[in-house]
């Protein structure tokens, strides 16, 4: 979702290893069938090819390392955070409650920002080389802040910026917190 024309300011998480129905009972929420095509609603989701189940969230901050480690339980999730109006960009992954590897890319740092800890997937350095290379050749444009994102999109076929991929369109839906139930 773009805001007052700053750009995205966002979080997603990708499950991986459990299904959409368990990864919204992680969640407390639930599906409203609603089709949500721009992301709109606070939070949405989508199932994708390969088993991930992805959740969308209009809220930079829903992503945190306390939730992605209690979401992580049973299963892995990769989590993207993208603030383009500051140009901050971070992904992590996190399995059965512990963090694998983290990215960070913060502009206000400099430029060529790049917090990396853990053992990132084989594609990061690739990915990194790739986007240091296109950074040198251009002015005015932040390459590095791409790196968390290609990374993200390499594991799971999803980045937030994109409406069509080589396998298809993602069809997102309105979620909403899941009703409590009383205690009798």
């Amino acid at each position: 979702m773009v805001e007052d024309g700053v750009g995205f300011k966002i979080s997603w998480i990708g499950f991986d290893g459990t299904g959409k129905a368990a990864a919204l009972v992680k969640l407390g929420l639930v599906d409203t069938g609603e089709p949500d095509e721009a992301n709109e609603a606070p939070f949405s989701g989508a199932e994708i090819p390969g088993n991930w189940f992805i959740l969308f969230a209009n809220d930079f901050g829903f992503v945190s390392h306390e939730r992605l480690a209690e979401l992580s339980g049973g299963c892995r999730v990769v989590a993207c955070q993208v603030h383009e109006g500051i140009m901050v960009s971070a992904s992590y992954a996190y399995e059965n409650g512990r963090r694998l590897w983290e990215l960070v890319h913060d502009a206000q740092e400099s430029i060529d920002h790049l917090s990396v800890l853990g053992s990132p997937p084989p594609s990061f350095e690739s990915i990194r080389q790739r986007e240091l290379q296109n950074q040198r050749t251009a002015s005015g444009v932040d390459y590095i802040f791409d790196v968390p994102l290609e990374v993200a999109v390499d594991l799971c076929n999803y980045r937030h910026d994109k409406w069509r991929f080589n396998w298809g369109e993602p069809r997102f839906t309105k979620l909403v917190p899941a009703p409590r139930r009383l205690h009798s």
